[in-house]
């Protein structure tokens, strides 16, 4: 999808980006092949060199999985786009807390790359998740409501401010009219939980540990990280279909 794309190249908007799609021009090759079109199209902003210059920098940032080249360049309601091509630059992250407002303490991190699960828990590895980042090429964080719940839990209770890009899926659902918190989101998908899990949710999340914490005993956390470990890689799943259902909603068939 993303060698479709034309909306990061400076002068190009949603409605020329359609018009170049309508004339044929499908993908960067193409549009270096026409570069003329441009200004045929009727805007006499466009400078050839230039725009074949960008194009020889999207190039480049793609080859090098650099997505933050095309996260600051693309809209935010498009930056869906980058998934199929940067799949392993979208990091999942969910966290678990001792409670549900602010004062609280998160207890557990799970961290999902699409390939690997990388598990955070309170006294055990919790302190490891600053060292995590480290060296992680061009890093995009998902989360579900990580805007108001997760993010602001890290940087209040383990004083991690996250320096990343973050696409929240939940406003890229509500506008795609999926709402319902996640699991609901999950249930409208067709996402399916595991029986153990499904009827889990973060009350009980928080009661998961509290009983773990006052008995000692490994099964209530062993549940509590499997919990927070589905949450991961569902999301990583709904970041798939939304993928597809915005570039099946283009209408346009691409060969990629």
């Amino acid at each position: 999808m993303l060698r479709h794309t034309f909306q990061h190249i400076t002068g190009i908007d949603k409605f020329m980006e359609a018009n170049l799609w309508k004339s044929g021009i499908s993908s960067w090759a193409k549009l270096r092949a026409n570069i003329g079109i441009l200004k045929e199209l009727g805007d006499e902003r466009f400078f050839p060199d230039e725009v074949l210059w960008e194009l020889d920098h999207s190039e480049s940032a793609l080859a090098n999985q650099d997505s933050h080249f095309f996260w600051n360049k693309l809209p935010y309601e498009e930056v869906w786009r980058l998934y199929d091509d940067l799949p392993q630059t979208f990091y999942a992250l969910d966290i678990e807390t001792t409670g549900l407002d602010l004062p609280h303490k998160v207890t557990c991190v799970c961290v999902y790359d699409g390939k690997e699960i990388y598990q955070f828990t309170r006294s055990k590895n919790l302190d490891d998740f600053h060292d995590f980042w480290m060296g992680r090429n061009s890093p995009i964080l998902v989360t579900y409501n990580g805007f108001k719940f997760d993010l602001p839990f890290l940087a209040r209770s383990m004083q991690w401010k996250n320096p990343f890009p973050h696409l929240d899926l939940m406003h890229v659902l509500h506008k795609m009219g999926i709402k319902g918190g996640l699991k609901g989101s999950e249930v409208k998908l067709g996402i399916i939980r595991e029986s153990a899990l499904s009827g889990i949710d973060g009350f009980q999340a928080v009661r998961l540990w509290n009983q773990y914490v006052e008995t000692d005993i490994s099964e209530y956390l062993d549940l509590l990280v499997k919990y927070n470990q589905e949450d991961t890689i569902n999301l990583h799943r709904i970041l798939r279909i939304v993928y597809d259902t915005k570039k099946f909603e283009l209408g346009i068939l691409f060969s990629n």
